[in-house]
């Protein structure tokens, strides 16, 4: 994803889902235009403390949050389960 080659893909493949987020720190394209077909169903963040944010504000009880990533990517998943934690 780094690299964006496969970025065309990026909406086909997230199309089903209710809401999407995409951390767009480091990366070399624009992650705004290739998620534009999505609407509002898609969101971008420049930090990992934005995007945390973002699923915060926009998680109710019952949804399904699926986080993928290639590694660490900045402590998300124990951000994501704290502030989930807080917010119950």
């Amino acid at each position: 994803m780094k690299l964006g080659t496969m970025k065309s893909q990026l909406p086909w493949s997230l199309e089903h889902a209710d809401l999407s987020f995409c951390h767009t720190g480091g990366l070399d394209w624009d992650a705004a235009a290739a998620l534009a077909p999505l609407g509002a169903h898609a969101q971008v963040a420049a930090s990992v403390d934005e995007i945390v944010r973002q699923v915060i504000a926009a998680a109710r009880p019952g949804d399904h949050l699926l986080c993928m990533s290639n590694g660490g990517f900045g402590g998300v998943h124990t951000k994501l389960m704290e502030e989930l934690q807080k917010h119950r």
